[in-house]
């Protein structure tokens, strides 16, 4: 999904919240089932803050926590509802990662960088809170809302959104990569080699030359520098927006 059309998707959607500030007595539905949250950050003492922060919050059930790189795995062994995700600094696909594997996730990151903020949405976060604009005894709330099916953004990301589709919202061609070549493409441009590719992925390094093959054909690159460079021409903000 491209930002701008990610963009435009969350801000039509009625569910769409933004710039909460909840006390602790905000009600939450005690007869509905608990929401089922797994921690992720590279950050142990995140993880442990978190876990602490919501262990006794109501409607929320922490089922497990790990860094990066382990958390499709974990989203696989405990089946989360939403993920939370400690996006401080924000991984390189780490959501797009996690939303492909079908849960809910809802970021939080000190980033304030507006284009940082728009891709976070546009990589399949359904919600993103920056740190300073939301109450931490609220974010239980917004688990749970995640875990219904809302969306919640703290204001600096509704800003962004608006931003960009008013001003930097204009279509970008679409070189029609699959799932798989997209998350292979956003590896290479994190600098894995096809190796490492192949291991994150558990696929064949065979396979991984593959992909990369027709995600040149499909960018009319002849390398891999060439194709990070056509991939970031293809999604970069145009020129003269002004998203600060």
């Amino acid at each position: 999904m491209s930002a701008e059309s990610a963009a435009t998707s969350v801000l039509r959607a009625g569910t769409m919240k933004s710039d909460f500030s909840m006390t602790s007595g905000t009600a939450l539905d005690s007869e509905s089932k608990a929401v089922r949250v797994v921690i992720v950050s590279d950050n142990p003492v995140s993880r442990i803050g978190f876990r602490a922060l919501l262990g006794t919050a109501p409607g929320v059930d922490v089922v497990g926590g790990g860094p990066v790189e382990r958390s499709v795995a974990g989203v696989r062994a405990h089946r989360p509802d939403v993920v939370l995700l400690d996006a401080s600094p924000p991984p390189p696909d780490g959501i797009a990662r996690l939303a492909r594997s079908g849960v809910r996730v809802v970021a939080v990151t000190a980033e304030q960088e507006p284009l940082m903020l728009v891709q976070a949405v546009a990589a399949g976060a359904h919600g993103c809170l920056v740190y300073g604009h939301f109450e931490p005894r609220g974010l239980a709330d917004v688990l749970v809302a995640a875990g219904r099916g809302e969306s919640w953004l703290s204001r600096p990301v509704v800003t962004a959104l608006v931003r960009w589709v008013h001003e930097g919202g204009a279509p970008r061609p679409d070189p029609g990569l699959t799932a798989r070549e997209a998350e292979i493409l956003e590896l290479i441009a994190a600098g894995l080699t096809n190796r490492e590719i192949a291991r994150r992925l558990v696929i064949t390094e065979k396979t991984v030359k593959n992909h990369a093959h027709q995600i040149y054909k499909r960018l009319g690159a002849d390398g891999r520098e060439h194709a990070v460079a056509r991939w970031l021409e293809l999604n970069s903000v145009p020129d003269g927006t002004d998203l600060t």
